[in-house]
């Protein structure tokens, strides 16, 4: 019965365990920027959405000094 690890055993887990280690990180790198560009357009799309209810509300106050009886 073998208490101890072969250090060759030991050694190639942990190159497997670092291996795993790397792609989880750049997998999680990767998510961050997804949603870093995801926040972004967000912001964007706010911005363009307040500029479109500023313009609507400019819209409707000429159509209304227009309708004056």
């Amino acid at each position: 019965k073998k208490d101890v690890f072969d250090i060759s055993e030991f050694e190639s887990f942990k190159a497997e365990v670092n291996e795993k280690l790397s792609v989880q990180e750049s997998q999680i790198s990767e998510i961050i920027q997804a949603q870093k560009i995801m926040a972004d357009k967000q912001d964007d799309m706010a911005a363009k959405q307040d500029a479109m209810s500023a313009d609507l509300k400019a819209i409707l106050t000429i159509l209304s000094q227009n309708r004056k009886p």
